[in-house]
């Protein structure tokens, strides 16, 4: 069965800005999103890029019908209190919800939010996992997107990154890598 994932703005700039759209949308998933997080692809070129993908059939944007954005309405009005949730988060939240679809995200509050509502979220680390073990990029090209990626996206979890590289590392100096 393809698993089936939605991601948040995040991931798909920090994917715009490493150059791995290509090898994210060769991988093995149902990737899909919502009009709202498209609009927030805001800086040159990201929305483009992506959009590519939809014409391709490989990136689904659902049309939310008015129940939908009454609902995500409500969850944003309860977002607020405790949080400084977007619309365009609670969006991916509702969707991946009551899909019980996996949210791609690299936004710790949308993370924990969604995660205390059921949700089941990754972000780009496991993206990357992802992309290595499906042969999709070599342990190199890893290595070399994800430090360039820490060098714009300070959030990703250092030790989680160090650990990474490491082993790429070990695997490239074994032999063992793709």
């Amino acid at each position: 069965m393809k698993k089936i994932v939605v991601n948040d703005t995040n991931v798909f700039i920090d994917l715009f800005n490493v150059g791995l759209l290509k090898e994210f949308f060769s991988l093995p998933w149902e990737v899909h999103t919502t009009s709202f997080i498209m609009r927030e692809l805001q800086k040159e070129g990201q929305q483009e890029k992506v959009s590519v993908y939809k014409e391709k059939g490989l990136l689904h944007i659902p049309v939310l019908g008015p129940k939908d954005m009454t609902l995500i309405g409500n969850m944003f009005q309860e977002a607020i209190k405790k949080s400084n949730l977007s619309i365009a988060d609670c969006s991916v939240w509702y969707y991946a919800k009551v899909n019980n679809y996996v949210l791609l995200t690299g936004d710790r509050k949308l993370r924990s939010t969604s995660v205390g509502d059921g949700v089941e979220v990754h972000g780009m680390l496991y993206v990357f996992d992802c992309l290595v073990e499906s042969g999709g990029i070599t342990h190199k090209v890893a290595i070399e997107k994800l430090k360039l990626l820490y060098e714009t996206n300070i959030r990703l979890p250092k030790e989680e990154l160090d650990k990474r590289l490491k082993l790429w590392e070990a695997k490239i100096e074994k032999g063992e890598s793709l």
